[in-house]
């Protein structure tokens, strides 16, 4: 699962790259999806297999570790930069309504509200709910300073009903079947596949962390009990290696991409449990998970810093230099940022699920 986990990182960070952009490895929109899928299944792991988090709070702190530390950091670097390269950034505050310089303000605080940026807009002057962000005259978008984060609000919105539904598995079918109902919706409104209700919106991706925590409940105990029995020993390694090269090709698989995706998210989630068993088995993957936060955090501060240096020399390297500069700054400054927040937190974190 570790090396998954990094390869999606690097597909959303080559989604805001100039090369082929949605072409590379499976996209940055499946690869924000299938993370939702990854997180519900973690999530009902962590809640089922520690005794410590049958407290909400004792979650709740351990989950915020993770999350905000890191996020933190890169805001804190991110808005360095801007008020020393960049202080026209500033003036979006100016000149929105306040009850969006509000939202901006508080989302780039809390991170709650950031994916309800993307709903919302100036239209007239006025600070509306949009069907769409390309009809709002400002772009509210650009007043966050980790833009990517927007996905770290669907992810916080789960975390704080988890701890109640995770037990529950008769709600989870429930609340499965009206998000699907909710998808449903919104393609017969022809809004299904149109940003940002394609992906952004909690009621209906509630369905993709859903499937992940049935699939932690229902399927992983039953593997773990054939692999007990020495039956299925091979099946860890062999799962993985699969989906790293489905990840990796699906992109040149000659296929409507309708159909791809379908079987995209089908097989992943049938053989998720096997790499979750796969990373526990294999350090070296697991050290290779431990990125794929720190590059998904920080990959657009990144960027924007290449973009700055780029300028500021005049070089006018290909969109393929350019985004392999980005994908390897990425990495690196993930390693940094792992070394030097990831870790010290961790320790407080291991506390936590020591329940001390």
């Amino acid at each position: 699962m570790g090396r998954l986990r990094v390869i999606l990182a690097l597909a959303v960070v080559f989604s805001h790259s100039p090369w082929n952009r949605s072409f590379v490895f499976v996209g940055g929109q499946n690869a924000v999806q299938l993370f939702y899928m990854i997180s519900g299944f973690l999530i009902a792991h962590i809640l089922r297999a520690n005794e410590a988090y049958q407290s909400p709070v004792r979650f709740y702190l351990n989950r915020a570790l993770r999350i905000y530390p890191m996020y933190y950091a890169v805001a804190l670097i991110t808005l360095i930069g801007i008020i020393i390269a960049n202080p026209g950034f500033f003036e979006i505050f100016r000149v929105i309504p306040g009850g969006a310089s509000a939202l901006l303000i508080l989302s780039n605080i809390l991170i709650f509200g950031q994916d309800m940026v993307m709903f919302t807009g100036v239209v007239g002057g006025e600070f509306r709910f949009l069907s769409s962000t390309k009809l709002s005259e400002i772009l509210l978008y650009h007043g966050l300073l980790v833009p990517q984060a927007w996905s770290l609000g669907l992810e916080l919105a789960f975390y704080l009903i988890a701890p109640y539904i995770i037990p529950r598995p008769k709600i989870l079918f429930v609340l499965l079947g009206m998000s699907f109902i909710t998808r449903a919706v919104l393609f017969s409104l022809g809004l299904g596949t149109v940003d940002p209700w394609g992906y952004r919106f909690f009621p209906a991706e509630l369905s993709l962390f859903i499937l992940g925590a049935l699939c932690n409940i229902y399927v992983l105990p039953r593997l773990k009990s054939l692999l007990s029995q020495g039956r299925i020993s091979w099946a860890p390694a062999a799962a993985t290696q699969l989906l790293t090269v489905g990840t990796l090709v699906y992109s040149i698989l000659p296929s409507a991409e309708a159909v791809k995706t379908i079987v995209l998210f089908i097989t992943f989630l049938l053989l998720l449990p096997l790499t979750f068993l796969y990373q526990h088995s294999s350090p070296t993957d697991k050290f290779i998970g431990e990125l794929s936060y720190p590059i998904y955090i920080g990959h657009y501060l990144m960027i924007s810093g290449v973009a700055f240096l780029v300028a500021k020399l005049s070089l006018q390297p290909s969109a393929f230099a350019l985004s392999l500069t980005h994908v390897i700054v990425a990495i690196v400054f993930a390693y940094i940022l792992n070394r030097a927040v990831g870790k010290p937190v961790e320790l407080l974190r291991a506390r936590v699920r020591a329940n001390r």
